[in-house]
């Protein structure tokens, strides 16, 4: 395989598979099984709460038109893959164009959106993709058609054994690992008296809205002579211990009519 095959086919299979997934992270927003989703339209609603709109038409169009451009990115990297394959390099050059170009208009209006909602990470995050499409178009236009260089996959078979072999005892580990740790994102979490009225909960990774909602109706009914006060998330320090674990307090007097 020719080296300007192999590396413009690289650039394009990431980003096809980058605004791929970014698609399905917006169909999926739930966890499931092997997958994390983000609930972005919880997220839409904080940032244009910050703001003062509070009417849910605001953050369902907001995601839907950044929805439909991820859709459109993601299209014009799959038809500059397919062309590429193809052999039609122009062709594929001129996809490739249009999606980088559509990609940087999309990361400019996120970091406009960031500067103006205050989140001052995502900015940062936003910027660097930017960059790193400018870095591809540049790349991708190095690795000309006219190159003649041709990759010799002899030469490196021993590095793509050893790096199938690593590949697959990862995913073995992964896949054991969510086998015996899956359903503890699902199950209501045992609570913890640490003083007199105040209980901790410790969630575990994966856990989610649903099982706050299970945590709370199974604590009230193992102590119906609780009545809950207060709830307080553990402070960021004590999470940063645990990354995928959040720390919960819940604050409870005895009932009047126990």
């Amino acid at each position: 395989m020719k080296e300007h095959t192999l590396m413009r086919s690289a650039i394009l299979l990431f980003w096809t598979l980058f605004w791929g997934l970014s698609v399905v992270d917006k169909i999926i927003p739930d966890v499931q099984h092997l997958w994390v989703g983000k609930d972005f339209f919880a997220l839409f609603v904080k940032f244009f709460a910050s703001l003062g709109l509070k009417d849910s038409l605001f953050p369902t169009v907001a995601l839907a038109g950044v929805s439909g451009l991820e859709a459109l990115n993601f299209t014009m990297y799959a038809v500059a893959l397919w062309a590429l394959w193809r052999g039609r390099n122009a062709q594929a050059e001129v996809w490739f164009f249009r999606g980088i170009f559509t990609s940087m208009g999309l990361f400019s209006l996120f970091s406009i959106a960031d500067q103006v909602f205050g989140d001052r990470f995502q900015l940062l995050e936003h910027g660097l993709f930017w960059v790193i499409l400018l870095c591809s178009w540049i790349l991708f236009k190095f690795f000309a058609a006219e190159s003649e260089r041709v990759v010799d996959l002899g030469t490196t078979r021993g590095a793509v054994v050893l790096g199938l072999g690593l590949t697959l005892a990862a995913t073995w580990s992964i896949r054991d690992f969510s086998a015996s740790t899956f359903d503890a994102g699902s199950q209501p979490v045992p609570g913890e008296e640490v003083v007199e009225g105040v209980w901790k909960f410790d969630f575990p990774f994966l856990a989610d809205k649903l099982v706050w909602e299970r945590t709370v109706n199974a604590f009230t009914e193992a102590h119906p002579e609780l009545e809950v006060t207060y709830i307080y998330t553990g402070p960021s320090e004590l999470n940063a211990k645990k990354k995928t674990h959040l720390l919960l307090y819940v604050f409870t007097e005895p009932r009047q009519d126990h």
